[in-house]
């Protein structure tokens, strides 16, 4: 079974769209080099079409692009699962309630301590997980 979500993991990393890419890559919840004297400038919205981060001050520029918005979650970088399941297949990514919506980490988190036991683990990274998931970020998933 582990050997199908290789090829899994495989034929998606050939079709990777850009804009995961940006997901992946951009910073976000850093300030805005356009608005750096505006109130409010992280830094907290991906650009779906121009591949980009950008704060809620450049949304006018670009209100008819595919706009997603990223959320923190003690340091981390989380997408709400309904949004991000627009736009690509989630499942098995392990998903976590946070202020009442499920949220999906977009980079893998390093393992606090070594895993020791027979529990579930992410096919990428080796973070302990819960069943029935086999990723724990969509970065693990699309790598």
């Amino acid at each position: 079974m582990q050997r199908s979500f290789g090829v899994l993991q495989h034929q998606q990393a050939m079709w990777k769209p850009a804009w995961l890419e940006a997901l992946s890559t951009e910073k976000f919840f850093v300030a805005c080099s356009f608005h750096e004297h505006a109130k409010k400038n992280e830094k907290n919205i991906c650009c779906l079409d121009c591949c980009t981060s950008i704060c809620p001050h450049c949304v006018s520029t670009h209100r008819v692009h595919r706009l997603l918005q990223v959320r923190r979650y003690v340091y981390h970088d989380v997408v709400r699962l309904e949004d991000l399941e627009k736009l690509i297949d989630c499942s098995g990514v392990q998903s976590y309630t946070i202020n009442s919506s499920k949220v999906v980490f977009l980079k893998k988190r390093p393992q606090n301590r070594q895993f020791k036991g027979s529990g579930n683990i992410c096919t990428s990274c080796d973070r302990s997980l819960q069943e029935p998931y086999f990723y724990c970020s969509l970065d693990c998933k699309v790598i």
